[in-house]
């Protein structure tokens, strides 16, 4: 997405900032409906999955061709048979997905995958090593970037599956399969990338099938 249509102080004055996608106003109000999120803007009444978000809160910028980015950390947490911790999404994208969140301003990417770590899943303690840092363009997000920088961890040991995972409100439905049986479900385009990318890393290879 680029932000062509934004107003230039939008750009520099630090205020956040929710736009419609349809009528581009700055009136988008976020609502959870079931276990669902999704913006309505209080102007035109467009109900959304997504809406155009600046918050200077997070990390973002527009590259030469004026593409809007996001960056990104998310957790592999592996069990001791090879499967990794996947959840269902309760905001766009929609889909299996990992422990992920945008990266703050002033953060670290270290420091925001075991925040986000703990955020999604209630896991803490956990020792984690990075395994990549890889842009994904096409990667759409609820906040309207189309494209994440992404900081790819996974836990240093194997968690028990037992292991208690608090959700909260950010996902359902907790589940754990080895990388081959999540590419053969619903996961998130990022997730589904950096399982290719990452793959060899995360399972020994007889569990990785």
């Amino acid at each position: 997405m680029k932000l062509d249509f934004l107003p230039p102080e939008a750009l520099r004055d630090g205020a956040v900032r929710h736009y419609c996608l349809r009528c581009r106003s700055a009136s988008v109000e976020w609502r959870t409906t079931g276990a669902r999120r999704h913006g309505v803007c209080l102007a035109c009444g467009h109900v959304a999955d997504r809406a155009l978000v600046l918050d200077p809160a997070l990390r973002w910028w527009t590259d030469a061709e004026g593409e809007y980015w996001h960056e990104t950390a998310g957790v592999f947490v592996r069990d001791v048979r090879g499967r990794i911790l996947f959840f269902d999404r309760t905001a766009f994208p929609f889909g299996l997905t990992i422990p992920a969140g945008h990266v703050e301003r002033h953060e670290h990417p270290d420091e925001a995958a075991v925040r986000e770590l703990g955020e999604e899943t209630g896991i803490a303690g956990e020792r984690l090593e990075c395994l990549t840092r890889t842009p994904v363009p096409g990667d759409g997000c609820r906040r309207g970037a189309d494209a994440h920088l992404w900081h790819v961890y996974r836990t240093a040991d194997a968690v028990d599956a037992d292991l208690a995972v608090d959700l909260g409100p950010e996902g359902t439905s907790a589940v754990w399969l080895t990388p081959g049986e999540a590419l053969r479900r619903p996961v998130t385009y990022a997730v589904r990338r950096l399982l290719g990318e990452c793959r060899g890393a995360l399972v020994p290879s007889r569990a990785a099938r």
